[in-house]
């Protein structure tokens, strides 16, 4: 008989504790469907704001393995020509020439009074200038498997949005295996 009373009497309590798990899992699964609500509304509103776009404009047609002194890749674009050129110096530097006004855009910053410069896209994914046979400078990419044609490119693209002032971004790129691996340098500028 005590134990039906003791039942008896810990049933509302038990019915109550109950209803309380209820009440706050009902709650945490309210805020956790506000938050996917509002993380799902947030990732909409970036789509339709659309923060910055990238639109590809152009890429260069020539993807050399090795650039030997003096030697560049170029590309037009609306009247301004992009070179990315192994300097004699051995500086690396990718120019904006547009008639009457030269502008560097990046350097790799290893100018020498003498000495030749070479540029190579190596098969381990690195990109290296050899002074006179020497290691100068890197792109730190190196992988530890082959790289097949392996090659070095510059792309430019147009750069819009509501956070960025509209102007172009250049990139050079470095590729093999039949895909683009690495960007090496990216530029924004108007």
């Amino acid at each position: 008989m005590k134990i039906k009373l003791l039942t008896l009497l810990s049933l509302p309590v038990l019915l109550a504790s109950c209803a309380q798990d209820d009440v706050l899992d009902s709650t945490n699964m309210n805020a956790q469907a506000e938050k996917h609500t509002t993380l799902d509304k947030s990732n909409t509103s970036r789509g339709i704001l659309d923060l910055n776009r990238y639109k590809l404009l152009k890429e260069s047609t020539n993807h050399p393995q090795v650039l030997e002194a003096g030697q560049s890749i170029s590309m037009e674009y609306n009247g301004s020509t992009y070179r990315f050129i192994m300097q004699t110096d051995n500086n690396l530097v990718l120019y904006r020439e547009r008639p009457g006004l030269n502008t560097v855009i990046w350097h790799s910053n290893t100018y020498r009074s003498s000495g030749t410069p070479r540029l190579i896209v190596q098969n381990d994914g690195n990109m290296v200038i050899y002074r006179d046979g020497n290691p100068l400078w890197s792109s730190n990419t190196a992988v530890n498997y082959h790289v097949a044609n392996p090659h070095v490119k510059l792309q430019l693209y147009s750069r819009t949005g509501a956070a960025i002032e509209s102007g172009f971004r250049i990139k050079v790129i470095l590729g093999g295996n039949n895909e683009e691996r690495n960007d090496i340098i990216v530029e924004d500028f108007l």
